[in-house]
């Protein structure tokens, strides 16, 4: 079952095998519930059922939140192909307005007794789980071994009924063992957490097991939430520099889904700015200026960069010298990077192989030629746009490196 989010299927080699138990297991101020919301809307448009059952806020506030990331429940409610279990409002003695109501949230018999009420209208369908929340439960109930032993019969119940349970948990500091229990009752556990590298909070995701594979990928992969959107992997800066009137701003405008430029008289002075969203990534890009005045803050433009695309005008052999000193005072050498081999179609151009020989470039660094867009379009001193399909391939190879 797919996940929606293409990083997440790379790592789990396709998706979520069908009728598998899924651990989102998130470390505190780490969000989970978007990860299996966006798993559970994109089976539902393959035409799968879905289950959400909430214990920690009513249904009605979960359907407002879904439609910020445009996940309109009513659709697939009105269809009878998802139902909501509410296991919170008797909690505040509220009325519910749901079809399925846990009357006693602090008995798991009664749990078991809606699930099996909801399963009966997903038989023989594949469906979808979602069991928001685990650590709400615990925190009702307290870590007690009766909760383990639930948990582990509401498993065996969903996979019988053709169910793929997907339970958030956060980890609170509870017993060590305890949570290595709940971790050893799922097929397969995804961890969300929290890191700081210089002085960017990034948070990733992780596969740290999947009964199906075998072999897991160790790769943490860098996300953010959106709205719209949901789960986008997420690349917090990447610079793009390079000689004066190579086509840095061209190419910010043209990769971003909105960019803005500070200029003076025809040329960048200051950043391009982008945001780029592009195959379930989300990236920030900077890019520099390319006169020699500036190279006193070329320095600070680098700093944090994860990743770094350099443009050179391929018609400009004069300039390569320059891009590779550009590189040195940016302090990016070393970084994941890409050359753009910019109009690659004019007259004089270089190829890929003769820029690599005259920048002295090692075979890892990908060398892309690109183009404009549509040549009649081009304007003195105004970004130019160019071919989304060389956009694409400069973007599919620097994320490669980057993850």
């Amino acid at each position: 079952m797919k996940t929606g989010i293409p990083k997440l299927d790379f790592l789990l080699n396709g998706g979520i095998k069908e009728k598998n138990s899924v651990l989102f297991c998130a470390d505190p101020g780490v969000t989970n519930q978007e990860f299996a919301q966006q798993l559970l809307f994109t089976c539902l448009k393959e035409g799968h059922k879905g289950i959400y059952f909430v214990n920690n806020k009513s249904p009605q506030i979960i359907k407002k939140v879904l439609q910020e990331y445009d996940w309109h429940a009513e659709k697939f409610e009105k269809k009878k192909q998802l139902y909501f279990i509410d296991a919170f409002s008797a909690l505040s003695s509220q009325t519910s307005q749901e079809k399925f109501v846990v009357d006693d949230p602090l008995n798991p018999n009664k749990i078991e007794t809606i699930f099996l009420s909801a399963f009966q209208k997903s038989k023989n369908k594949n469906t979808v789980l979602i069991f928001d929340s685990l650590s709400s439960l615990i925190d009702l109930l307290g870590q007690d071994k009766k909760i383990l032993n639930h948990l582990e019969k509401w498993l065996v119940l969903a996979k019988k009924n053709n169910i793929t349970p997907l339970f958030l948990f956060t980890q609170w500091p509870y017993g060590n063992s305890f949570i290595k229990n709940i971790k050893d009752s799922f097929d397969c556990v995804i961890d969300l957490k929290a890191i700081e590298r210089k002085v960017i909070l990034r948070n990733y995701f992780t596969v740290s097991k999947a009964k199906w594979l075998k072999k897991l990928k160790k790769i943490e992969i860098p996300f953010k939430v959106t709205k719209p959107g949901g789960i986008k992997v997420y690349i917090p800066k990447i610079l793009v520099t390079g000689p004066f009137n190579a086509g840095k701003t061209s190419f910010i405008h043209s990769a971003s889904t909105k960019a803005v430029s500070v200029d003076r008289f025809g040329t960048t002075i200051a950043l391009d700015h982008g945001h780029i969203d592009y195959n379930g990534f989300a990236a920030d890009v900077f890019g520099t200026p390319g006169q020699e005045r500036f190279d006193p803050i070329l320095e600070y433009l680098g700093g944090e960069s994860l990743g770094v695309i350099i443009v050179v005008d391929s018609t400009n052999p004069q300039g390569f010298a320059r891009a590779k000193i550009m590189l040195e005072k940016t302090k990016t050498e070393g970084l994941p990077s890409v050359i753009v081999a910019n109009k690659a179609n004019l007259k004089g151009a270089l190829k890929p192989k003769e820029i690599r020989e005259k920048m002295k470039l090692p075979q890892e660094i990908p060398i892309i030629p690109v183009v404009a867009q549509d040549l009649k379009k081009v304007r003195k001193n105004k970004p130019t746009q160019l071919n989304k399909k060389d956009i694409s391939l400069v973007l599919e190879e620097l994320f490669k490196m980057v993850i």
